[in-house]
């Protein structure tokens, strides 16, 4: 089993497309700085080879306000930073996920728990 936390929400995917400017493709200074941050995080907390087979996946958004959020769209974000980080090799090993926003008034973060799927 392999237990992460990320001290940031993620940027949600729809916000994060590449957007043009003059002809140039660019990520939002935003989303970098998500990314680097999260990556960096999660190196410091994993260091071993990616993990095969099929997976089941926990999630726990705790969000600082109410502000409606879409959590569907910060999970795809999620799944391509634990790509990136080589804690997992693919997406779609992804067989179950459980996912809970808890608001905890001017917190937040992200608790990831990956562990092999048990059917």
């Amino acid at each position: 089993m392999i237990e992460l936390y990320l001290s940031t929400l993620p940027i949600p995917k729809t916000n994060r497309y590449i957007r043009t400017r003059r002809g140039k493709v660019f990520k939002p200074p935003r989303v970098t700085l998500w990314e680097t941050r999260a990556l960096w995080e999660i190196m410091q907390q994993y260091s071993g080879e990616p993990v095969e087979g099929k997976l089941s996946v926990e999630i726990v958004i705790k969000l600082p306000n109410r502000r409606r959020r879409d959590i569907d769209n910060m999970l795809k974000s999620l799944w391509d930073i634990l790509e990136r980080a080589k804690v997992i090799k693919d997406d779609n090993q992804i067989y179950e996920i459980r996912t809970q926003k808890v608001i905890v008034k001017g917190e937040q973060g992200v608790f990831i728990r990956i562990k092999p799927l048990s059917l």
